[in-house]
């Protein structure tokens, strides 16, 4: 889980930094995934310590949860879009959209990941 946070940040470190480059720079706001990114990905490398990994993959989750709350609005958006409909700010859409999509889907592997590791073993 924690490689898995590491890379969800670098993903959403060039997610920001790209949105922010093709609007030519005029809004900060597109940087907003980075800023996520960074967290998680610095969260992802406090975790590698064992002492360290429970409590850094449980903040990862609040924070891929506030993520996705910030973002999941985008989603909508891009539905328009891809059924043709026009909208205000396209790129802004698309970012958050991925955004959200991916992570929900850290979210996810975070919850099953969770799961696992409080499920009893047998020793059999």
């Amino acid at each position: 889980m924690t490689a898995l946070s590491v890379w969800v940040g670098v993903i959403l470190v060039v997610l920001g930094v790209a949105g922010y480059l093709m609007t030519d720079m005029v809004s900060p706001t597109a940087l907003i995934p980075a800023f996520f990114g960074i967290v998680l990905a610095i969260l992802g490398v406090v975790g590698k310590r064992p002492e360290r990994r429970r409590t850094a993959m449980h903040i990862a989750m609040v924070v891929a949860l506030v993520g996705v709350l910030g973002s999941i609005s985008g989603l909508p958006a891009m539905f328009t879009m891809l059924t043709g409909g026009t909208i205000a700010r396209p790129a802004a859409a698309v970012a958050r959209s991925l955004m959200a999509l991916l992570l929900i889907g850290f979210l996810a592997q975070g919850i099953r990941s969770f799961i696992q590791a409080r499920r009893p073993t047998t020793g059999i």
